[in-house]
């Protein structure tokens, strides 16, 4: 109580004066000094901890925006501008920002087949309309294969089946080679 007013009143008395006054060495109130910094300096690193720690359970991805909502739930109340500098020049952590996408050019069209079909799958002679699909399979170590099959619409029989490990026009024409 005392070193508080001293501490308002140094300006108007004098340091010296009011610690005889109070008969308090000037070494007493400077530990009381260091002792509020001690204070405050041990709070920051507490605050210091704590936003690391907010910042690795949140991947290291939230500004300095959100994390104020964070330390506000645990019972800190700072303003944007401390919870950047902290954050920024203090800790050096920064927000993960999401760039925007180029913009997008269009390129040459692809040349669309015309439907000779009609949706008329009844065939009436072997070997005269082929069909093709691909499908993909889901291996037990999390890999794909994938596998080219081409059916006669005649019988609905499959003529031809190839898999490989990449779904690309090499397997298309692997199939078309062995069914023909």
């Amino acid at each position: 109580m005392v070193n508080r007013f001293i501490d308002d009143n140094k300006e108007i008395f004098g340091l010296r004066w009011l610690c005889k006054q109070f008969g308090i060495s000037p070494n007493c109130y400077y530990d009381y000094k260091k002792w509020v910094k001690k204070k405050y300096h041990q709070l920051l690193i507490n605050i210091f901890k704590l936003i690391k720690y907010i910042n690795y359970n949140n991947n290291r991805v939230i500004g300095y925006r959100t994390m104020r909502v964070f330390l506000k739930r645990y019972g800190y109340e700072f303003s944007n501008t401390t919870i950047h500098k902290y954050m920024n020049e203090e800790l050096n952590l920064c927000a993960v920002i999401m760039r925007s996408k180029p913009g997008y050019k269009t390129g040459k069209k692809h040349k669309i087949f015309d439907n000779l079909l009609n949706q008329n799958f009844k065939v009436d002679c072997k070997n005269k309309v082929l069909c093709t699909d691909f499908t993909y399979m889901r291996q037990p170590n999390g890999k794909f294969r994938y596998n080219c099959s081409i059916i006669d619409l005649y019988d609905r029989v499959a003529i031809a089946s190839f898999n490989g490990d990449y779904i690309n026009t090499q397997l298309a024409i692997d199939a078309l080679t062995q069914a023909l």
